[in-house]
């Protein structure tokens, strides 16, 4: 099990790493490419769309199926213009929480997420977790989007520590990428219903939240 001794702090992903907002995410897409491109997205489009961004996925649909009157970035708009609307029923996955609360009173957490700051605080706020993290940084203040590290490094940053000394808590591809690009170790967070990375590095810690608490609380 991980040495947790070993970290000064932790930065952790919010998109099916903490709450299992991803068939949100999905909704709202589905809907902005039936609505705006008259596409129906297929299961493998799903799965491609996770660790991705609406506007990258609409451009490769767009590019695979010749659809060249409408901008990609129309349907990101036009899909967090749909999320605004949806009712916020996520949950968080088991034992995220607990272990969020336990360490808040031990480390300096940070929250780093690929979504927009307008959806990660609404987030927070339902859960009360806002007062958890000494930093939060979303794409809407970062200069570019995982796996591209920078909002890693603006994290870390406002922790006052450094790459090393900081355990990233992630899901997928794109989070480890991140990670590993900006030197930071990392862990795989196993939770039900979310599909393995397709490229596993080696040596790679993954647990489930329950582990990783009974862990801590075991250190």
């Amino acid at each position: 099990m991980l040495d947790f001794s070993q970290y000064d702090a932790f930065i952790f992903d919010w998109d099916n790493t903490v709450a299992a907002t991803e068939p949100m995410h999905i909704e709202a897409m589905v809907r902005a490419m039936r609505e705006l491109a008259g596409y129906e997205m297929t299961y493998a489009d799903c799965l491609d769309y996770i660790g991705s961004t609406s506007t990258d996925l609409a451009a490769k649909i767009f590019a695979r199926h010749d659809i060249t009157d409408i901008d990609p970035l129309q349907v990101s708009d036009h899909k967090a213009a749909l999320l605004r609307q949806l009712e916020l029923g996520l949950r968080l996955f088991p034992g995220a929480q607990e272990f969020i609360e336990y360490w808040s009173k031990r480390k300096k957490l940070a929250l780093a997420s690929n979504s927009s700051r307008e959806f990660i605080d609404r987030c927070l706020t339902a859960y009360g977790l806002e007062k958890h993290f000494s930093y939060s940084v979303t794409v809407s203040e970062a200069a570019s989007r995982k796996p591209d590290p920078a909002m890693l490094h603006m994290a870390a940053n406002a922790l006052g520590s450094l790459p090393e000394r900081i355990l990233v808590f992630e899901d997928s591809d794109t989070g480890l990428k991140a990670a590993a690009n900006g030197g930071f170790p990392a862990v795989l967070v196993l939770n039900p219903g979310n599909p393995l990375p397709s490229a596993l590095p080696t040596q790679l810690p993954m647990h489930t939240w329950e582990q990783l608490l009974e862990s801590s609380r075991k250190a």
